[in-house]
């Protein structure tokens, strides 16, 4: 048997309003509850309502669920590195806590990025709001170790991490880095291999709720 039924009543659901919420009828909810053969497709509408790893609604582990499927499924890792988009984490222990398991067409629906280059992390802090808000999952392609482009990357700033958008001024060889959260200061860097860029930022996640 599958999470579902679990992972509504956690967040005090009905299936009547859990299908409301995705499309779907009260009586296919608890078709998908009552299923021992949950099908791939029905539990990632699932789990990316609920913003978590596809194997937790399965109840597998890991390793089980993608054994279970084609390879065409795909894992990325989920970080306790917690991003910050205010002050900055002292925290560089990247360990993996959990998987996103997506098809890999799914994936590739948004990037042609490597799966191992993928890494995915929670974000505290109000400097990138309304672009990214607390508690969004952003999805960091960690090939990248210096600005190629505007955009908006994970950055090690002293000795804490932030998110940062950053654009490029090509004629004078810097760039700016700054929040899209008007209440937070900009700042400049003369060279722009001085910014110390742990990856780019590809795709992130909202919070629901």
């Amino acid at each position: 048997m599958n999470n579902i039924r679990k992972l509504r009543e956690e967040r005090r659901l009905s299936a009547e309003e859990l299908g409301k919420a995705i499309g779907r009828s009260q009586p296919t909810i608890s078709k998908w509850e009552n299923s021992d053969n949950l099908r791939y497709e029905y539990a990632k509408i699932i789990a990316d309502y609920f913003k978590i790893p596809v194997y937790e609604v399965t109840g597998e582990s890991p390793e089980d669920y993608i054994s279970n499927f084609s390879e065409d499924v795909v894992s990325i890792d989920i970080l306790d590195v917690r991003a910050c988009c205010g002050s900055g984490i002292e925290n560089f222990q990247a360990n993996v806590i959990g998987k996103q398991m997506m098809s890999l067409p799914a994936l590739r629906e948004f990037t042609a990025v490597s799966p191992e280059n993928i890494k995915i992390m929670r974000v505290e802090g109000e400097s990138m709001k309304p672009t990214i808000n607390p508690n969004d999952m952003v999805w960091v392609d960690i090939s990248y170790t210096s600005p190629d482009s505007d955009g908006i990357y994970l950055l090690c700033i002293g000795e804490k991490l932030a998110i940062k958008r950053i654009q490029i001024k090509p004629f004078e060889n810097s760039v700016i880095v700054k929040s899209d959260n008007p209440e937070y200061s900009a700042f400049t860097f003369n060279n722009y291999k001085d910014v110390a860029v742990l990856g780019k930022v590809i795709y992130h996640m909202q919070k629901v709720g």
